[in-house]
């Protein structure tokens, strides 16, 4: 399992190696650079957590927070399925492909099965280095909504109708 760390390491060769010959990409890759040094960083501890048996608790959900702006703008990355390789060239397929081919190790994914959190970390990631889908092991699951519309009725509260305007028929 140390692969990820291997992995994310030599592509952060491969952004530092693009950032020099394009210097019209200098700024998007360098925050690029720190956001994979991040990315490896808490992969390598949720790797360590697993592996010692301390998994962090998922904990609630937490209000979101006002924040301060700062004086740097924020570097906005681009959205297009493997827009690194369109930016850097082919060199970044060879991180691509280890990657992928990672995920497929039983050993990865009874990691990924345990630690969903890895998953947020992941899905980016190879959204950026590849145009191909998201693997179905790391594929954000989202909770099935429940309609309740049965003979007509609408709950309280549903359309933003108050509680106390329904009448009771």
């Amino acid at each position: 399992m140390n692969t990820f760390s291997s992995i994310l390491t030599d592509l952060q060769a491969v952004i530092a190696a693009g950032a020099a010959r394009d210097r019209r990409l200098t700024v998007l890759l360098v925050a690029l650079w720190g956001r994979v040094a991040r990315m490896r960083s808490r992969l390598e501890r949720l790797v360590a957590l697993w592996r010692a048996g301390k998994l962090p608790t998922p904990g609630l959900p937490r209000a979101p927070q006002v924040r301060v702006a700062c004086a740097a703008p924020r570097v906005r990355f681009p959205t297009v399925p493997g827009w690194l390789r369109h930016k850097l060239g082919y060199d970044v397929s060879a991180s691509a492909s280890q990657l992928q081919h990672l995920l497929t190790d039983s050993e990865c994914v009874a990691f990924l099965a345990a630690v969903p959190q890895a998953g947020r970390i992941l899905r980016p990631l190879l959204r950026m280095l590849t145009p191909d889908a998201v693997p179905e092991l790391i594929r954000l699951v989202r909770p099935a909504v429940v309609r309740v519309l049965a003979a007509g009725l609408i709950p309280a509260g549903v359309v933003g109708v108050p509680v106390s305007q329904i009448s009771e028929g």
